[in-house]
């Protein structure tokens, strides 16, 4: 079994690194990629001839303008394509996805500083763009997340900035040409910021965001919807202190946060202060606990996979305590960052 990790590099100018483990976590390669000045790679997904597709940030001055970044590599590490996808003056894609047509799918922001807005980009299997869609609103909207459901829509999830006040989870639905279905916000009086949305069953749909209305002090919320943006369901997990799933700091990128079990269940994984530093949690169908694990000597964890063995593999920053002389939790890519959970 193996296991491909992405990220960026901090060094005179920024560049996306890739690694690839075999299933016991040692590094058979990894590759460092460079487009322009300032590169950061937000997520990765394997297509369907094994190679790696990867999107996120390109920038030749980060101060003033961005696009998408595109890139591949084959199994080998042999770097296949790397370019930028304009849409407007600060773009950059959060999340890419596999699509049925063999093509992928990328949600992000678009727009400009200060002023995104929820973006969805569809490709093709090279990157090449065949349609773009921004979905203007309020200030600072961004799309972390997007999905491809099994009836062909599209399906996006971030936050929406409200009254200049606060946040709130925000999840567009799209017809597989990009064309808006519906528009539904969720969440209280305070923060809640949705990340990672995955499909359950009978065309329902689950939805992760950190939570500052539910709950004490910060918590996790899963949600589940059906396909009209209706909730089935809702359960927030945390304890006394703050319990999240990254840094809200307007710096840090998100994960993968949320992964479906063979088993029909749920991982989410974060950081807690009520536990201990990294916290991943599984859940059943329904959202109910079946385990907690935490681990104090890492920072956080930005996804977790069961493998084939019913193990679990975690990846996430170290801890401050654990940081080299040069690093920070949001730079550091990977230093043998694997947990296993049987």
């Amino acid at each position: 079994m193996l296991r491909s990790l992405v990220g960026s590099e901090m060094c005179i100018r920024d560049s996306i690194l890739i690694v690839k483990l075999d299933g016991n976590g040692n590094i058979l390669w990894n590759k460092k990629i460079h487009h322009r000045n300032f590169d950061s790679g937000t997520s990765i997904v394997e297509d369907n001839d094994g190679n790696y597709v990867i999107t996120g940030f390109t920038s030749s001055n980060a101060e003033t303008k961005s696009d998408v970044f595109f890139g591949k590599v084959d199994p080998q590490g042999n770097v296949l394509a790397k370019k930028a996808i304009n849409i407007s003056k600060n773009d950059g894609g959060y999340s890419i996805s596999k699509t049925a047509d063999g093509g992928f799918v990328i949600g992000g922001e678009a727009g400009h500083h200060h002023n995104q807005d929820f973006m969805i980009l569809k490709v093709d299997q090279n990157g090449n763009k065949e349609c773009s869609k921004k979905f203007s609103d309020h200030e600072d909207n961004s799309a972390f997340d997007v999905i491809e459901a099994s009836d062909g829509n599209f399906y996006l999830v971030g936050h929406i900035r409200v009254v200049n006040k606060y946040e709130d989870i925000k999840i567009i639905k799209t017809n597989s040409k990009g064309k808006k279905i519906w528009a539904k916000t969720y969440g209280g009086d305070k923060d809640d910021i949705g990340e990672s949305i995955i499909e359950a069953e009978n065309n329902t749909f689950v939805v992760v965001a950190g939570t500052f209305s539910y709950g004490k002090g910060g918590d996790v919320l899963l949600m589940k919807i059906n396909s009209d943006g209706e909730v089935i369901w809702q359960n927030n997990y945390g304890g006394d202190k703050l319990d999240k799933l990254r840094e809200y700091d307007g710096n840090s990128v998100s994960g993968r946060h949320l992964t479906k079990t063979p088993n029909g269940g749920y991982l989410v994984s974060g950081y807690s202060r009520s536990y201990g530093g990294m916290w991943v949690f599984k859940t059943d169908s329904s959202g109910s606990v079946l385990w907690n694990y935490s681990n104090k000597d890492w920072g956080g964890a930005c996804a977790a996979r069961q493998a084939v063995d019913g193990s679990v593999i975690i990846t996430g920053p170290v801890s401050y305590t654990h940081l080299r002389a040069h690093e920070t939790p949001e730079h550091l890519v990977c230093r043998d960052v694997l947990e296993k959970k049987n």
